[in-house]
């Protein structure tokens, strides 16, 4: 009766321990090959992953940095419009208003006074713009739209001028009424916040702050002098053209130096995005370097896989050729 001993045993469970592991170094290499990254990575590492982690970890701070990048892009950009559409409205206002005082004709004045009260329209409605459901110009407010109507502002104005009978008369009433923390505008108009909005964080250490509100100097010049503008075809100093005259040829001065002051908040909301841009610039280089070291940690050689890949399939290709000829050994072969 045939019967295996204790070496042959040993030799076929050595044999089949040699296959195994071949087979499990070509799914190895197979797998290094068709995804480019180290299947054992805790044995390259020698089980430090503590680097890894680390430009992980890094990665995923500069992904929040980014989003908070794009964000304030978005922001800037949209106070940029704003700022724009506004310099546009008060350019195209203030000649007009100078020129009709000119003129010193009544129907010129109420017309061009008219079309100056459309802007004041158009001013306060683009200082209420909204950017990704937040406030531009309100400040920490940003769930709250920073200036009443214009027909609130209007009337309020009214009120304040009620009773003078000369253009300086309604234009010291007009100064009152805009004036920082004397003035009803602070408490009438302006809803925002006295606080500025806070900053969005580009990285490690630099911020992008908007700090430009509706209760800027800028913007009540801008709208005092539309106000100022609007108020002839309001029914202000009624009969008497000389007077009126002086009020629409203030009102296209002081829009003159309002916009130079709304150039001056667009140059500050331009050196922002400036900062925005060039920390963008220094986050992407910082990811790109971050994940080249994370590559050259994860990457496997393909040249060498594919040159261990072929080792295995041949060192295979033998055991199983070897197995086949000594299951088909007969003793007669040797008799």
């Amino acid at each position: 009766m045939n019967s295996l001993t204790i070496g042959d045993l040993s030799t076929v469970f050595r044999r089949m321990s040699l296959v195994n592991q071949t087979k499990t170094n070509l799914e190895t290499y197979s797998m290094e090959i068709a995804s480019g990254r180290k299947a054992e990575l805790s044995k390259s590492l020698s089980g430090n992953f503590t680097p890894l982690a680390s430009m992980e970890r890094t990665l995923r701070t500069i992904e929040s940095y980014q989003r908070g990048v794009d964000d304030a892009v978005f922001f800037a950009s949209s106070m940029q419009n704003v700022l724009g559409s506004v310099a546009g409205h008060v350019d195209d206002a203030a000649a007009p208003l100078i020129n009709s005082a000119t003129y010193n004709n009544s129907a010129t004045m109420e017309i061009t006074s008219a079309e100056t009260r459309a802007t004041l329209d158009s001013v306060v409605y683009a200082f209420n713009t909204r950017a990704g459901g937040r406030a531009l110009f309100s400040g920490a407010a940003t769930q709250t739209t920073p200036l009443q109507s214009s027909e609130t502002l209007m009337a309020e104005i009214q009120t304040a001028i009620a009773g003078a009978t000369t253009a300086d008369e309604i234009i010291t009433a007009v100064d009152a009424w805009f004036a920082p923390g004397s003035g009803s505008y602070d408490t009438a108009m302006y809803k925002g916040s006295a606080s500025p909005k806070s900053g969005f964080v580009l990285n490690d250490y630099e911020t992008a702050n908007f700090d430009t509100t509706a209760s800027n100097q800028g913007v009540r010049d801008t709208l005092k002098g539309l106000v100022l503008g609007a108020l002839v075809s309001e029914g202000a100093l009624p009969g008497d053209l000389s007077e009126q005259a002086k009020l629409m040829q203030t009102a296209g001065e002081r829009l003159y130096g309002a916009s130079g002051k709304m150039q001056i908040l667009s140059s500050r909301v331009g050196a922002q995005e400036a900062k925005i841009e060039a920390a963008s610039v220094r986050n992407t280089a910082e990811q790109y370097a971050t994940e080249r070291a994370k590559l050259e940690i994860v990457s496997a050689d393909i040249y060498d896989s594919a040159t261990k890949l072929t080792q295995a399939e041949t060192q295979l290709e033998m055991m199983y050729t070897i197995t086949a000829r000594l299951s088909n050994l007969k003793l007669s072969d040797y008799i």
